[in-house]
């Protein structure tokens, strides 16, 4: 019979991938193997014997990935899901020694371009719905209870503060990258 899965709840920023795959491997270290996703951030661990994982990520949304996942399968890798555009994979730890899935700063960084295209990509909208929303509260006076129009203007701007921050945080790990390649 199927033990319940244990569900840990844990916030990571877009740019903190590598903290997110250490935190994976220290709880696969602990007994807790990563098995899938639910909302709000939440993790389902299934409990088993401790083991040393290696937990990669990447980012690539969107697109057809058959031949891209064939090729980390391949390499020893196993797919363990996606979460909004995030593939996790994890492998046994050899010899004391982590594999990678990128083994080179120009294909990282490429992970992260894709990263930051998502986010550059959905800001001019994110404005433009804002916009459009205080030219109706504008062109509808006192139709909306202040209390709503206070919250959209907060929860926009912390929105669009939020993507700032995200691309700005992912454009400083890609020059970290390009210093690398160019070493």
């Amino acid at each position: 019979m199927n033990e319940p899965l244990i569900r840990v709840r844990k916030w990571f920023f877009a740019w903190q991938d590598e903290k997110q795959e250490s935190w994976l491997g220290d709880m696969s270290r602990k007994g807790l193997h990563l098995k899938g996703f639910a909302l709000f951030g939440s993790f389902l661990f299934e409990q088993g014997p401790a083991r040393d994982y290696a937990y990669r990520m990447d980012y690539n949304q969107g697109k057809p990935l058959e031949d891209y996942q064939q090729l980390i399968r391949d390499a020893g890798w196993e797919h363990l899901g996606e979460r909004n555009g995030w593939h996790y994979w994890c492998k046994e730890v050899k010899s004391g020694q982590a594999s990678e899935i990128f083994t080179d700063a120009a294909s990282k960084w490429q992970k992260y371009q894709r990263l930051f295209t998502t986010y550059t990509a959905s800001l001019p909208a994110v404005v433009a719905m804002y916009i459009i929303g205080v030219a109706a509260f504008n062109r509808f006076p006192g139709r909306h209870p202040q209390w709503f129009v206070v919250t959209f203007v907060i929860l926009f701007i912390g929105w669009i503060v939020f993507a700032i921050l995200n691309a700005v945080m992912i454009q400083l790990r890609m020059n970290e990258l390009k210093k690398k390649q160019t070493l």
